[in-house]
């Protein structure tokens, strides 16, 4: 006869005390029954003791304070069964790491990249061209129909971490050859059938007990989909029961509550039936549990990733709390020795040198160029650091879901193998960027705009990008990429028309318009210098015509063909679109007009050189500053040399650029700006609905001039708040000038 018993935190001594005997008892009967009779006595064999790491969402962080418990009390873990955050960190103990190990992996995650969205810093340039044009962070996919993204999270930054955790683990004919026997529970959504994952890739099946549907994308195994085991065995005590555990200890991180308020919201009720039904399974598979922790977390959501070692802390004070009942399964110092000596000869801490590369899943140009980078890593020792930096370019074209990795082994030869694995959903991608900006205080600037991408279209490698905008500044266009066989020069086409407005304000009324319209079709040829850069020279013919809509902007109405040729580099080695942590990004062009419309002489004051020639650089750096901050500089300068054109004047007035000035009341042949601020982080949106927010303020200096005598500096102090969104940055903030003018902004969308 078993007896389960869940003892919680606040019950009383007497009532521990009974509950240990009963529990001893329990043992020591199962075994009389259970022992066959050439084992040794049961008095001469210490129970095994097995624990159940049930899932929470971030709350499962709370695992690392009970395992350190544990440790520090001499008390062994022989058997492990896992669902979600409990498989993760139960398969990491599986594996041999200890709490120690545990917490400083955890202090080294930057949680952002982990459960946040696909890292900026690892796109290719035009990818990252792609995330600054459209910084919405939902991706739409047109492969069958438009689509969603299945999850929130790539999980590419998991897979990397699950790796390390367990790589050496990759083709184990069981778990129970692991340090200390493990199972990983999941749900099969083929069959609806839960599924225990006990051999096979040790990072696979931890990466499917956490596959919390929409977070993460299911993982497909053997003909299964898997996700997330919570849904029917939260806390899988009946799994270590099975496993063959004489004292089973399970550790909820759930709630586990009489009574809850009730959501009066949709989506609140929606989440708090799954909720329901999960604690109603957790109570029936927890009956198998003979003692049961039940950390409070009061005040813990299940988002709180950033908060690991608080959580832990929570954990091991709830473990303390249960010390009665579980110190008397505590070894002495000889058999704890034993017992870690052990599990160190068992685990497996040396990688293989690997002596070949397998790619799967990529595209024929992809998988050439990743076994060309890793061709350098073959017989040559593991660095886990370099291989991810190597994958994440593969990573980095956003074509895949994941890029990942393992161990590999043929004809005893061990390998790497290299999996891309596609998304489901595209390409082709549809991009959708929606911005909004005030004009003046009633005036707002609103447009929504599109870019289809697609791949391969025109042979491996090459791009298609469709854009097309509607509302204020529309345009449409397309461009074609075409790399050059293996090398790193490209050729690209592009035609399009877009029209650009300006408003000329004062006293905060749109007094004047002018409108351009250009049509052009050009031609580059570039070489990709890198991930962050390249550079490229172009030439494209065009018409423009340029009008007055209404009052005077002192610019002249032109219409006629234009030809121009284009010289540019662009470096962008940051790590976000909206406010970088870290990095800089350059950009350069050279600019020479070889024909234009003839500008009406009231415009122009010497014709004796009909060419234009212009230079403009610009870029900024940012860097960290007490974690949560930022300090940043930002600036350019530009200048003309030939026959000044009133229409490719520079123009100053927009945020971070004299902000306290309307775009264009600052206009000249040449100009220079620099702007020097910092950012102080004030909170952060919930993982996957955004990021960080940070409220500063800046300096701007600057001026745009025709003659540097006549040449006037102009310094605005700004004030801001910035938010990065699901749909992109939100700016509110404010410019003042020390000469009295002043504006404010209210912006959604591509701002800068």
């Amino acid at each position: 006869m078993t007896i389960q018993l869940g003892l919680k935190r606040g019950a009383r001594c007497c009532s521990r005390a009974v509950a240990l005997v009963l529990v001893l008892v329990s043992v020591a009967a199962g075994r009389a029954h259970a022992e066959p009779d050439d084992q040794p006595p049961a008095a001469a064999r210490r129970p095994r003791i097995g624990v159940a790491f049930g899932g929470g969402s971030a709350r499962g962080l709370a695992h690392v304070g009970v395992v350190r418990w544990f440790e520090e009390h001499r008390i062994p873990i022989d058997l492990i069964a896992g669902t979600s955050m409990g498989g993760l960190i139960g398969g990491a103990v599986a594996s041999g790491m200890s709490a120690a190990e545990l917490n400083a992996l955890l202090a080294a995650t930057d949680w952002d990249e982990m459960f946040g969205f696909s890292p900026f810093r690892y796109k290719n340039v035009r990818r990252k061209d792609d995330a600054r044009d459209y910084p919405s962070r939902i991706e739409f996919g047109v492969k069958r129909g438009f689509s969603m993204p299945l999850a929130l999270n790539n999980g590419q930054h998991v897979e990397f971490l699950l790796a390390r955790i367990a790589g050496a683990y990759a083709t184990l004919s069981s778990f129970d050859q692991l340090p200390t026997p493990f199972r990983a529970v999941s749900v099969d959504l083929v069959t609806a059938e839960q599924v225990i994952l006990d051999k096979g890739s040790l990072a696979t099946a931890m990466r499917a007990t956490m596959s919390l549907p929409g977070i993460f994308p299911p993982v497909q195994r053997d003909g299964r989909v898997l996700v997330d085991g919570g849904a029917m065995n939260n806390v899988p005590a009946d799994v270590v029961r099975g496993m063959g555990a004489d004292v089973v200890i399970a550790v909820n991180v759930g709630f586990m509550g009489d009574t809850r308020s009730v959501s009066s919201s949709m989506l609140g009720l929606m989440s708090q039936t799954v909720d329901v039904m999960m604690q109603a399974s957790t109570r029936v598979s927890m009956k198998a549990a003979d003692i049961v922790i039940n950390p409070p977390l009061v005040g813990f959501a299940s988002l709180d990733w950033r908060r690991s070692e608080e959580l832990a802390e929570d954990g091991y004070r709830a473990t303390e709390a249960m010390k009665d009942v579980l110190l008397p399964f505590a070894l002495d110092e000889a058999q704890w020795a034993a017992y870690q000596e052990r599990r160190r000869t068992e685990r497996k801490t040396a990688w293989p040198i690997p002596q070949f590369v397998t790619v799967v899943g990529a595209v024929p140009s992809d998988q050439a160029r990743i076994e060309e980078i890793l061709a350098v890593r073959v017989g040559q020792p593991l660095d886990l650091d370099t291989l991810e930096m190597d994958l994440e370019t593969l990573a980095g074209l956003d074509r895949y879901e994941t890029v990942g990795w393992q161990l590999d082994e043929v004809d005893g030869r061990p390998g790497l193998r290299i999996e891309a694995r596609s998304k489901s959903y595209a390409p082709p991608f549809l991009m959708l960027g929606l911005s909004l900006q005030n004009t003046t205080s009633d005036n707002f600037a609103f447009q929504l705009a599109a870019r289809y991408l697609t791949f391969d279209l025109f042979g491996s490698g090459s791009e298609l990008r469709i854009d097309g905008a509607a509302g204020a500044q529309p345009r449409l266009g397309a461009e074609l990429y075409r790399p050059l066989g293996n090398t790193a020069l490209f050729l690209t086409g592009a035609a399009g028309v877009r029209q650009q407005t300006l408003n000329v304000v004062s006293d905060d009324t749109v007094v004047a318009r002018y409108s351009e319209v250009r049509a052009l079709v050009g031609f580059t040829v570039g070489a990709n210098l890198g991930r962050d850069s390249d550079v490229r020279f172009g030439v494209s013919f065009g018409r423009l015509n340029a009008s007055v809509e209404a009052g005077d902007p002192g610019l002249p109405e032109l219409d006629g063909p234009e030809t121009r040729a284009r010289l540019a580099w662009r470096f962008d080695g940051q790590d976000s679109p909206v406010v970088p942590s870290r990095g800089g990004r350059a950009l350069a062009r050279l600019d020479h007009i070889f024909s234009a419309p003839d500008v009406p002489e009231t415009f122009v004051t010497d014709r004796s050189n009909n060419d234009l020639t212009q230079l403009e650089a610009g870029g900024s750096m940012f860097w960290p500053f007490r974690r949560r901050d930022r300090l940043f500089v930002s600036g350019g300068l530009g200048t003309t040399w030939g026959q000044p054109l009133p229409n490719e004047q520079f123009q100053l007035g927009l945020p971070m650029r004299l902000g306290a000035y309307d775009i264009g009341e600052f206009r000249g042949d040449h100009y220079g700006v620099l702007t020097a601020g910092y950012l102080r982080g004030v909170g952060r949106l919930p993982d996957f609905m955004g990021g960080p927010i940070f409220a500063g303020a800046w300096l701007e200096n600057g001026s745009a001039f025709d003659d540097i005598d006549a040449a006037k500096l102009r310094t605005n102090v700004s004030l801001g708040v910035i938010g990065d969104t699901l749909i992109g940055p939100v700016l509110l903030g404010a410019s003042f000038d020390f000469h009295g003018a002043w504006r404010y902004y209210i912006g959604v969308g591509r701002l800068f």
